[in-house]
C-alpha cells in the first residue's frame, strides 16, 4: 500500500473499500441496539442483532484473509519491533498504524467471545440462546462471561473513542472522515479494491451456516 499527499486521480482508490466501512460503522450501532434491548429485556431483539453483529465480525475476519490489500490482517498486523519504532518515532500509515492494529484484533476477540457467549447463554428466566442446552453443564457460567466480556468491551470502545479523538484533533488526522469517504487526501490506496459481492457472498454463507447450527441445535426438553 502507498501513501501520497496531493489531489486524488483515477489510479488512486480507497484506502478503505466499501465493505469495511459498512462492517466498521454497523458494529457501534448494532452494540447500542443490543445494549438497549438487553437493558429493556427486549431480548427477541438483542438476539436477532446478535446473529447479525456475529456474522459480521466473522465477515470481517474472513475478509482480513480474502480482500482488499488494506483490510488484510497481513498489511497492518506488526511484530514487537515495528511496534515499538512506532512507539518511539512514530510514522505515517495508510492503514492501521501497529496500535490500530492491536485495537482492531482485540475488538474481533472481544466481540467473537461476546456474541458467541451469547448464543450459548442461559439466565433461566428470559433468555435461552440457541447453544444452550449443548452447554447446559456451564452455561450459567457463560452468562457470566457474556456479561465480564461487556464491561471489557466497553472499556476497550472507551479507549478506542479516545485514541480516535487524540488523532483526529490533536494530530490532525481525519480518521473518521477517511472512514466515511474511503480516502483522503493523504490516505488513500494504489490497489482497486475488492468487490462488495464477494463480501456480500461471504456473509451469505456465514449466514446460512449459522441458521444450520442453530437448526440443528438440541432443543431442552420440557423438564429441563
Amino acid at each position: 500500500m502507498t501513501v501520497g499527499v496531493g489531489p486524488i486521480d483515477s489510479e488512486q482508490y480507497p484506502v478503505w473499500d466499501l465493505t469495511i466501512r459498512l462492517i466498521h460503522w454497523y458494529f457501534p450501532a448494532a452494540i447500542g441496539v443490543m445494549w438497549w434491548s438487553g437493558k429493556q429485556g427486549r431480548m427477541e431483539i438483542h438476539a436477532w442483532v446478535g446473529y447479525s453483529l456475529l456474522i459480521l465480525v466473522l465477515t470481517r475476519i474472513v475478509w482480513g484473509c480474502i480482500g482488499s490489500e488494506s483490510a488484510r490482517f497481513r498489511h497492518f498486523v506488526r511484530g514487537p519491533g515495528e511496534i515499538r519504532r512506532y512507539l518511539v518515532s512514530g510514522g505515517t500509515y495508510s492503514g492501521h498504524n501497529p496500535l490500530g492494529a492491536l485495537s482492531v484484533l482485540a475488538l474481533l476477540a472481544l466481540l467473537v467471545s461476546q456474541t458467541v457467549s451469547g448464543t450459548m447463554s442461559s439466565d433461566d428466566i428470559l433468555f435461552e440462546g440457541p447453544f444452550a442446552y449443548w452447554a447446559q453443564g456451564w452455561s450459567g457460567a457463560v452468562a457470566d462471561w457474556h456479561e465480564t466480556n461487556w464491561r471489557l468491551l466497553q472499556g476497550l470502545i472507551a479507549l478506542h473513542l479516545i485514541s480516535i479523538g487524540w488523532y483526529q484533533w490533536k494530530k490532525r488526522q481525519p480518521l473518521v472522515q477517511t472512514m466515511i469517504r474511503g480516502r483522503s487526501e493523504t490516505r488513500f490506496s494504489a490497489t482497486a479494491p475488492k468487490p462488495l459481492w464477494l463480501s456480500l457472498m461471504t456473509a451469505s454463507i456465514l449466514s446460512g451456516a449459522l441458521w444450520w447450527l442453530i437448526t440443528v441445535a438440541p432443543e431442552a426438553p420440557s423438564y429441563y
